[in-house]
Order: structure tokens, then sequence, then C-alpha cells
């Protein structure tokens, strides 16, 4: 069981929601800034949560990431289903960050989706922890030699920085090793799957986005469905990773194409 919460904007019949997906170690209370707030505004409602790895699902059930979201998303569309006030036809997903790559992920396998937002477009999420990664421990990695990859990546003559900043980003990953936690990590793609992407998606593109430059652009070239890139600049003051400066404008972009797609008005 996942803890949620519910941004309700008072319309009781059957009405467009949102689902909104955090991203790698964000609060889920961020999530009213990044389209909750925005929702109720347009006259949807909006459900949140904490997903494995994410916030009281790590913490509290010591649930990790999972590559394969649709194992989360479809109870979570299953359980709104539920709801009486809910416009089944209407349900949009959006993800930020790293759930970037999870929403393309889960709609690739659970199709009642009628949109989704990838903000940016997350092809591997891998390349974020191998891009500076020296090419004798990807050698000791695929060499599958775990005890001397650990070693090196955890000496004592590592910067306590870098090593606890490690530490962090491998804790949702259900591990203490860098060498599992680097191999669990080249399972997050969607080379796989993404033919499978049907429904409508929105894929931003802010500029200087610095987890994974140019991967926006490559998700949307992969797409074979309907699909629209939005890029975000900084001359707009909207730049880098999520627009985190730009809030609204992302939110009346984001929000004007999901109403393009399900139709005016909420």
């Amino acid at each position: 069981m996942l803890d949620g919460y519910v941004f309700g904007c008072g319309r009781e019949g059957p009405h467009p929601w949102i689902i909104l997906n955090n991203g790698s170690d964000g609060p889920v209370s961020v999530m009213w800034l990044q389209g909750g707030a925005a929702a109720i505004a347009r006259g949807y409602s909006a459900l949140t949560f904490d997903g494995p790895g994410q916030g009281s699902a790590l913490f509290r059930q010591g649930l990790p990431f999972c590559p394969d979201w649709e194992r989360v998303i479809t109870p979570v569309v299953d359980f709104l289903l539920q709801r009486p006030d809910v416009d089944q036809a209407r349900v949009v997903l959006q993800g930020i960050s790293q759930a970037g790559y999870w929403v393309p992920r889960a709609v690739a396998f659970e199709h009642r989706i009628a949109a989704a937002v990838a903000d940016p477009g997350v092809m591997d999420v891998s390349t974020s922890w191998f891009e500076h990664l020296p090419s004798e421990m990807l050698q000791l990695l695929d060499a599958g030699m775990k005890d001397e990859f650990d070693a090196y990546m955890t000496a004592t003559d590592v910067p306590a920085t870098e090593r606890a900043t490690l530490a962090f980003r491998m804790r949702p990953y259900g591990t203490t090793s860098p060498f599992e936690a680097f191999t669990a990590v080249r399972e997050y793609h969607l080379r796989d799957v993404v033919g499978q992407i049907d429904c409508p998606m929105l894929i931003t593109d802010p500029e200087g986005e610095y987890f994974w430059p140019g991967q926006s652009q490559q998700l949307f070239e992969a797409l074979s469905g309907p699909k629209e890139l939005v890029r975000f600049t900084e001359a707009e003051g909207a730049n880098m990773h999520c627009e985190p400066v730009a809030l609204g404008l992302r939110d009346e972009r984001v929000f004007d194409w999901i109403e393009s797609v399900l139709g005016t008005g909420g």
C-alpha cells in the first residue's frame, strides 16, 4: 500500500484528473507546486503518491525503486478509477525529473492513460551515473568484479562529500553496494518498450538540462504516436532541470497541451 494525497478541485461529478509522479528524491508535497495548484485552477483534481524508493514507501516500508514502473502506475490507476468523480476517459499522467523515465515506461503498458507528460524526457536513467565513471571502473563493473569495484568507490581517499552523495543516490535502489547500484540502474531505459507507447505525450526540453541532456529530443524522436516537444529557454527564465524558477510558465504550457488533447474547459 502506498501513501498518497488528493488535491481536489471541488467538482462533484466526473471530471478530468491528473496523476502527479514525483522524481527520485523530492518530497511528495512538492507536487503541489509541480502541477497540483495548476490542476485545480484548470478544473482538474490531482492525485500524487510516494512510489517505491520515494518518501514513506522507502523510509517506512523499505520499498526500493523498480524499473518496471507499470507495476506501480496500474494499481494507482485502479484505485483512482474507483472514485465516482473521475472521468475515466480523461486521466492524465505527469512525471518530473526521473519520472520522465517512469511515466513513458508506465504508459507503454498502461493504456488507460489519456495523455502523458514527461518533464524532461528520459530515455536512459543510467547516463547520469556513468557520465563521469572512469573507464577502469567500467571495466571492473563489466567484468563482474564486485568487491574490487566497491572497494575503489568507497575508499577513504575518495572525498567524503562524494561518498555521501553516492550513498544518498544508492539508498532508493535498496543497496549500499556501488556495484549493485550501478548494475541496477542499467535496467532503467526505454529502448525495448518505447515502440509500445501510443497515448499522446508531451515532452519538455529545458535549455541547460544537466542530468539527461539531449534525451528529451531522443525520446520525442523515438515516439511513434501523437507527441509534442516544448522547449524552455534561458531567455524566458525557464531553463534548467524541471524549469525551477518558471513553474507558472511551465504549467501554462503543459495544461494548454493537456486541454488540447482532452478537450477544452477541463
